[in-house]
């Protein structure tokens, strides 16, 4: 944060009480920022379900490699996966993300990864195979460190400097790290309730409702990202 101010980036955005009330207070605050603005909480909605679907995808994958994989092959078999989902995050990044995101703009862009989640739930839900619980891992973090990440920093662009910095960070720190919390001990609930793998398929009707709220908010917050632009926009071409 010093380094911050000392080299001006924040501007006369960062006020001089900026970091020195006690944490509570800095939290009331941003709680209080982010509440009043759908926009944010919108970002916050989607921040907090993409944590909660990746647990049950993630748990899925898992239980499908271990079901079908054994003995010494299954480290290999998990590296092969891991391995095609950077290749395939890698070349998201390198040839997709920025021609969607310059020719169909940030909604399309944020577009991607719940429907390619819902395109690999469905999937699944209809025949738990092993390439098909691979595929959920390829579609989760093939296309959330790249388009999705790229997309979802593109939305607080609009966000003015003086609530930007102080909601990107309650939402990045705080409510990730709570998501993931609430993520764990989901996932040991899973292991209890979802122990025979025949069951496991049926998470895939709890994924695709949290991605239909998911997408939601997506529509949601796109509209409202393009019609930011298109004011900041007209506001540069009007300023004398």
């Amino acid at each position: 944060g010093a380094i911050t101010k000392e080299q001006h980036i924040l501007g006369d955005a960062a006020p001089e009480e900026y970091g020195k009330g006690g944490w509570l207070q800095e939290l009331s605050q941003d709680i209080n920022i982010i509440m009043r603005s759908k926009y944010l909480v919108s970002i916050a909605v989607i921040v907090c379900l993409y944590e909660v679907i990746s647990t049950l995808v993630d748990y899925q994958f898992t239980a499908t490699i271990l079901h079908f994989v054994e003995g010494p092959g299954l480290g290999e078999y998990f590296s092969k996966v891991f391995g095609f989902t950077n290749f395939v995050s890698l070349l998201t990044q390198l040839f997709i993300t920025g021609f969607i995101l310059s020719k169909f703009g940030v909604l399309s862009a944020l577009m991607v990864l719940p429907i390619m989640l819902a395109m690999g739930s469905l999937a699944f839900f209809t025949m738990p195979i092993l390439i098909f619980g691979s595929l959920l891992n390829t579609f989760d973090n093939g296309f959330s460190y790249s388009i999705n990440q790229s997309a979802k920093e593109a939305l607080y662009v609009t966000v003015p400097m003086e609530k930007r910095y102080k909601a990107k960070a309650f939402i990045d720190i705080f409510l990730i790290r709570l998501s993931k919390g609430f993520a764990v001990v989901l996932s040991l609930l899973l292991t209890i309730i979802f122990a025979e793998f025949e069951s496991v398929r049926w998470l895939s009707l709890l994924v695709i409702i949290l991605l239909l709220i998911w997408i939601k908010a997506v529509f949601y917050v796109g509209r409202l990202f393009n019609d930011n632009e298109v004011a900041i926009i007209q506001n540069i071409k009007h300023d004398p």
